[in-house]
């Protein structure tokens, strides 16, 4: 679902510009809302360095919907390949 908290590692910080982040970000609540939700992991790479990109939702779909967890407990990650 991608509707909690966004947070990244500092590895994405170090190596990602700001506004590559929040384009990122901006893509993945695009996508989650035209497909009514979406699994709990979206992947990017890049083109020309492969760098992959991870973006994971702490809750899928299902826990979302249940109604038993706190907003508190809903957050996702932006972080590289290389720190998962």
């Amino acid at each position: 679902m991608f509707n909690g908290k966004m947070y990244h590692t500092k590895g994405i910080e170090r190596t990602i510009p700001k506004e590559i982040i929040q384009k990122i970000f901006i893509d993945v609540l695009r996508f989650a809302k035209e497909q009514n939700g979406i699994d709990y992991l979206v992947v990017y790479k890049h083109r020309e360095t492969g760098q992959v990109i991870f973006v994971i939702d702490q809750l899928t779909k299902e826990e979302n919907l249940s109604g038993i967890y706190k907003k508190s407990d809903h957050y996702c990650t932006l972080l590289l390949g290389s720190e998962y």
